[in-house]
C-alpha cells in the first residue's frame, strides 16, 4: 500500500530496474483515430474499478487469517561510517481516513546477516469506516512463542493496510492526485485483466503512491499492483547506496490479491526486495522481506447490498 529498503512495509518498493520502470506513452506520432478509443476505454475501467473502491471502502469486514513473513538482511557491505540510526518515512499505504507509513532504516554494522521467519495470527476489524489490525505471534523461527509476546520490529520493511491498498490509487477521492494509462489488456491463466499505470501527479510525497495494477475484467477487483519505488519518497537514499556498491539499484515489491470473498479480494502475498547489480552481472541482495497471507476465516463480510457472509 506498497507500500522500501531497510525499513518500510507491506506495503511497500516496486520495480525498478527488474522491470525497467514504468512502461513509458504510446509512441508518438501515432495515428489520431486510435487515442480516442484509447480514452473511452480508460474512462470505462477507471468507472468500474472506482465502484470496487466504492464497495470496499464502505464494506464491514473482521476475518482473521495466517500470516508467514519471511525476512532477510544483509548490511555487510555497509560503510562502517554510517550513521548508527537513520529512520526515514519511505512510502504509505494509505486507505480513504486512514494511513500507514513504509519506513526506510539504516543499520550501521558492517557485517550484520539475519534471516528471520515469523507465524501471526492476524486479524483485520473493519466497521463505520474505522479500521484496527492485530497480530499475535505464534512462532519465530520454528519455536512457539510465550504468550503476549509483542510482535517484534521488523529489520527491512514494514507492512499494513495492505487490503485497503487499492483506494490510495483508484478512489474518486485521489483522482485529482493521479494521471491513469491504460496499458492493455492481458490473460493470466483463466482470467482476463486489464492493466492499468498510475503515476502521482506531485511528486517527492511519499502519501502519493504509484504503480501497475492488474484489474479483473468482469467485476473490475484488483488482482495486483507492482508498486513503483521511485514514488516511495527518498528514493535517493537508494540511489546513493548504489553508488557506495558500485552497483545499479534493483528494488521491487508487489502485492497480490488472490482470495476472494463476496466480490471482495483480499491479500495472499506483499513482497518487496532490495536488490543492486554490480559490473559483473551478480546481483546482491540487502533486504528482502516476504509476506504470505493463508487460511481466512471470514466472521463478517458485508458490502453496500447488506450482505452477510460467516464462515
Amino acid at each position: 500500500m506498497r507500500k522500501m529498503i531497510l525499513k518500510m512495509p507491506p506495503a511497500l518498493l516496486i520495480i525498478l530496474c527488474a522491470s525497467g520502470g514504468l512502461i513509458g506513452a504510446g509512441l508518438a506520432g501515432q495515428e489520431t483515430p486510435q487515442a480516442q478509443p484509447d480514452t473511452f476505454q480508460l474512462g470505462l475501467v477507471l468507472k468500474s474499478a472506482r465502484e470496487y473502491c466504492a464497495r470496499l471502502e464502505r464494506a464491514a469486514l473482521d476475518f482473521i487469517c495466517l500470516e508467514e513473513v519471511s525476512e532477510t538482511v544483509n548490511t555487510s557491505r555497509d560503510r562502517r561510517e554510517a550513521p548508527v540510526k537513520q529512520v526515514t518515512s519511505f512510502a504509505s499505504v494509505s486507505g480513504y481516513g486512514n494511513s500507514r507509513e513504509r519506513q526506510l532504516s539504516f543499520n550501521s554494522r558492517p557485517d550484520a546477516k539475519q534471516n528471520s521467519d515469523y507465524l501471526y495470527d492476524y486479524q483485520f476489524i473493519r466497521r463505520e469506516g474505522k479500521v484496527e489490525e492485530k497480530r499475535v505471534l505464534l512462532e519465530k523461527n520454528g519455536k512457539k512463542a510465550k504468550d503476549k509476546t509483542p510482535p517484534p520490529q521488523m529489520a527491512a520493511f514494514n507492512f499494513a493496510d495492505i487490503l485497503l491498498a487499492p483506494i490510495q490509487l483508484l478512489d474518486e477521492h485521489y483522482q485529482e492526485y493521479y494521471s491513469y494509462k491504460l496499458l492493455g489488456r492481458e490473460k493470466t491463466g483463466d482470467t482476463e485483466a486489464w492493466i492499468l499505470e498510475v503515476a502521482p501527479r506531485l511528486t517527492g510525497f511519499s502519501r502519493y503512491l504509484g504503480g501497475r495494477i492488474w484489474i479483473k475484467v468482469g467485476d473490475s477487483s484488483v488482482l495486483r499492483i507492482e508498486w513503483d519505488p521511485t514514488t516511495f519518497g527518498h528514493f535517493e537514499a537508494i540511489l546513493a547506496r548504489g553508488e557506495s556498491y558500485k552497483a545499479t539499484p534493483e528494488v521491487r515489491s508487489h502485492s497480490e490479491f488472490g482470495f476472494e470473498k463476496n466480490g471482495l479480494r483480499f491479500p495472499s502475498v506483499d513482497f518487496t526486495e532490495e536488490a543492486y547489480r554490480g559490473a559483473d552481472g551478480k546481483s546482491f541482495v540487502r533486504a528482502r522481506t516476504s509476506v504470505v497471507y493463508k487460511d481466512y476465516k471470514f466472521f463478517t463480510v458485508e458490502t453496500e447490498s447488506a450482505v452477510k457472509i460467516r464462515s
